[in-house]
């Protein structure tokens, strides 16, 4: 026959062992969602730059339109928000560009415009939120800068 203080020992063991297993059931259910969460977080992030980019390609087409339409000498200001992980922003032979890199390569977001552009104009690289000047030069052609 075992002593009392044997299976007072024997249970504390014993209830250890069950919180241990418990712990190790709910760490194996929690860390897979745990990281499908994570990867659905950073499609829809992508996703979001994506639409930021194809805005911005449009917005900045659709003002060298308006622009252009009212002949040389005219200029107009935006503020355009670019995705932080833009690498170029550009206008030449009738398209604006936004470049961003994603996780599958990069994407290009591409507008028409139907103005016609001086040469490649290139507004740079960086991402965030900041003023365009659009210009009509005197020989008819779209000028940007920053």
């Amino acid at each position: 026959m075992k002593s009392a203080k044997s299976i007072h020992s024997s249970k504390k063991g014993q209830s250890s062992m069950e919180l241990f297993v418990t712990f190790g059931v709910v760490l194996a259910f929690t860390i897979p969602v745990l990281f499908m969460l994570l990867s659905i977080t950073s499609i829809s992030y992508e996703d979001t730059n994506k639409a930021q980019a194809d805005a911005a390609s449009r917005t900045l087409a659709d003002t060298i339109d308006a622009t252009y339409a009212q002949g040389p000498g005219a200029e107009r200001q935006i503020l355009l928000n670019v995705p932080v992980t833009t690498q170029e922003v550009y206008a030449s032979n009738g398209e604006v560009i936004v470049r961003i890199g994603t996780s599958s390569g990069d994407f290009e977001a591409v507008a028409p415009t139907f103005a016609k552009i001086d040469g490649m104009q290139s507004l740079g690289s960086s991402g965030g939120l900041f003023l365009i000047t659009v210009y009509i030069n005197n020989h008819g052609e779209v000028e940007l800068s920053r």
